[in-house]
């Protein structure tokens, strides 16, 4: 599809407004939007067919403002957008604009503001009509340093072409020292199945210090209610990884924003904003939705990118969560978008009834599409659990491990698992291939911590 980009007319007007229906953004005039200039408009078209529009307005000597930004559904993902926000931040540049204020109520469109040109949320505006979505009562601002997004611009251009253009890294060193990260309860085991999985706050934190003590260096942290039941209830956090950072202090406490019992962003990121001693060294970001037995776990592209860039805010490693390969190509396009920076810690979960099957061939196939500067961890879930680890241990990579991936020590199921039982099988057969288990201060060293 070709299409140009080009300064609007008068006779442009009446298109302009239809551009910007379905989106609710053509009620013009009105208290939101006065009359357009379509002097300080750009338009997109298709055949001479106008399909994308988006304006601007100078607010003071270097100050300017983005006004309305639409693309019909239809011509989406097509770089339109972007060409058409190039197009104004050139002129208001050519004007001598040096900061841009914009004003957003779609989170999507909030994030993708963030994540192309680098803009930061300073405040919110409400609403004096039902302009744009209508359940949203107020515009989200944000600010971008012409100046700086100009400077840094073909940085990041190059980045990314280079970053798209790479070549897979080869494997790591078989005697890199071993990471072990024990996952301790999960979401689906319950007394009832095991009684040994850590349900309270004090049984995960004597169950994590064990498993510290046995060789596990990150410890991935579920809750539960007072009624057994999974929760994001920050209490529970705040406790758990308190007394670990006390106890253990070299211990790295990984917890989980899970979407598979609450899908919402709000709930999932609370944990996010924990700080001081309790705060997280590592939350996990499952990269895409699936289904397990027990239901679904939604992740929208959308809460991935909001859950990566609060981590990103915040401090916080993200341990990327991968069950089949479209979730790799997705950490590529985060990184490539800057919302993945640094050193990045992968763990391979394998053996899931709708995802990828747990064989080497998959495991192989995983690791080796995997960006550069990446560790990574291999799970199986259930019986695939020691498999997988195994596998790990020999190609060069890391163990995830726990009564989370699965209650049962054996392919029998005869017996039930504990947290440290399985950590020092892992401990065991590491040191019979002459692998040395990390040290507290090497974990954070390879994760980047």
């Amino acid at each position: 599809m070709t299409y140009v980009i080009e300064p609007a007319v008068v006779d442009d007007y009446d298109a302009i407004i239809q551009v910007m229906k379905p989106w609710n953004m053509h009620h013009v005039p009105s208290s939101e939007m006065e009359e357009l200039d379509l002097s300080c408009f750009f338009v997109a078209r298709v055949a001479g067919r106008i399909i994308g529009a988006a304006g601007y307005k100078i607010l003071t000597a270097d100050q300017g403002k983005t006004t309305l930004l639409s693309v019909l559904p239809e011509f989406s993902g097509h770089g339109i957008g972007k060409a058409l926000q190039n197009a104004r931040l050139d002129a208001m540049r050519t004007e001598g604009v040096k900061t841009v204020i914009t004003n957003a109520d779609r989170s999507r469109t909030i994030l993708w503001y963030i994540k192309h040109y680098g803009y930061r949320q300073i405040g919110k505006l409400k609403k004096t009509s039902s302009f744009g979505l209508p359940d949203v009562d107020h515009w989200t601002t944000l600010e971008l340093d012409l100046e700086a997004y100009y400077r840094d611009c073909e940085r990041r251009r190059i980045n990314r072409q280079a970053y798209i253009d790479v070549n897979d890294p080869p494997p790591l060193s078989p005697y890199q020292p071993l990471i072990i990260n024990a996952c301790l309860t999960g979401i689906v085991a319950t007394k009832l199945s095991t009684s040994l999985v850590p349900t309270s706050p004090d049984e995960i934190i004597e169950d994590a210090i064990s498993v510290y003590d046995a060789g596990a260096r990150i410890v991935h942290l579920h809750a539960r209610d007072k009624n057994d039941l999974p929760t994001q209830d920050t209490l529970y956090f705040e406790k758990i990884i308190t007394t670990l950072h006390h106890e253990r202090p070299g211990m790295v406490c990984c917890v989980s924003t899970s979407g598979r019992h609450c899908p919402e962003f709000e709930r999932r990121s609370e944990v996010l904003q924990l700080t001081g001693n309790a705060k997280p060294d590592m939350a996990s970001l499952t990269l895409g939705s699936m289904n397990f037995q027990s239901g679904p776990s939604i992740n929208s592209i959308e809460i991935v990118e909001r859950l990566a860039l609060t981590m990103r805010e915040n401090g916080i490693k993200p341990e990327l969560e991968v069950f089949d390969l479209g979730m790799i190509n997705l950490a590529k396009y985060l990184e490539r978008h800057e919302l993945l920076q640094g050193r990045k810690y992968f763990n391979l979960l394998l053996g899931n009834i709708n995802t990828a099957p747990a064989t080497i061939g998959n495991l192989s196939t995983f690791y080796e599409g995997l960006p550069d500067n990446s560790i990574w961890a291999a799970a199986g879930l259930g019986g695939f659990q020691l498999p997988m680890n195994v596998a790990a241990i020999v190609a060069g990579g890391h163990v995830r491990v726990g009564i989370e991936d699965s209650i049962y020590y054996d392919f029998a199921k005869k017996t039930l698992a504990s947290n440290r039982a399985l950590i020092a099988r892992i401990v065991r057969i590491a040191e019979e291939m002459q692998r040395p288990i990390a040290t507290a201060e090497q974990t954070r060293q390879m994760l980047e911590l």
